[in-house]
């Protein structure tokens, strides 16, 4: 069999490329186009998108390598919470949600600095009201949910015209997707 050289150096700029911003992306991705398709990952996806984040924001500086298995573990062990307490993490995608569009759409409303405690307070809202409205909007809430974790990923959490983009854009997909499954079953 042949051997093919591995350039310790390529591997290790492959690992700090694949951050937690790059992993969140691909998970924004998931939930965009496929979301409410794919029920599960839309119950795990705010409770790794959490563990992500907070391990990226909080992790003290370290090797690269170290900092991504890290990052992705906390992820894990927050899809695995949402998983085991699903009515939690609905709750959690809620709070997620309605606080982060709290936090994109604030500075269009609020002259000066918002204040702190804005999203926060509209994530407790969502905390509390979300349940109700969940299994109607899934395809929406996924949508505007993916957008917001890809909106973090690239830097860019409370640009609000790309919010809504990449959202309509995702809520197109998943609506055509989702006839397209429906046509499929009153066929067969």
């Amino acid at each position: 069999m042949p051997q093919f050289p591995v350039d310790p150096h390529s591997i290790e700029q492959m690992v700090r490329a694949a951050d937690a911003r790059t992993v969140g992306a691909a998970t924004g991705l998931v939930l965009l186009v496929a979301g409410a398709r794919l029920y599960r990952v839309a119950v795990m996806a705010p409770g790794f998108v959490l563990g992500l984040w907070l391990a990226h924001d909080h992790l003290p500086a370290m090797a690269p390598g170290w900092r991504l298995g890290i990052t992705v573990g906390a992820g894990m062990l927050g899809a695995l919470l949402s998983s085991g307490i699903e009515q939690l993490a609905v709750r959690l995608a809620g709070a997620l949600l309605v606080a982060g569009l709290t936090h994109a759409v604030l500075p269009l409303a609020w002259e000066g600095v918002p204040p702190w405690w804005a999203a926060p307070a509209a994530g407790f809202l969502g905390l509390a009201l979300f349940p109700s409205v969940y299994r109607r909007l899934l395809p929406l809430i996924t949508a505007l949910l993916g957008a917001l974790v890809i909106a973090w990923s690239l830097g860019r959490g409370a640009d609000l015209l790309l919010i809504l983009g990449v959202a309509a854009v995702g809520l197109v997909v998943q609506i055509i997707l989702g006839r397209s499954s429906g046509d499929a079953g009153k066929k067969a």
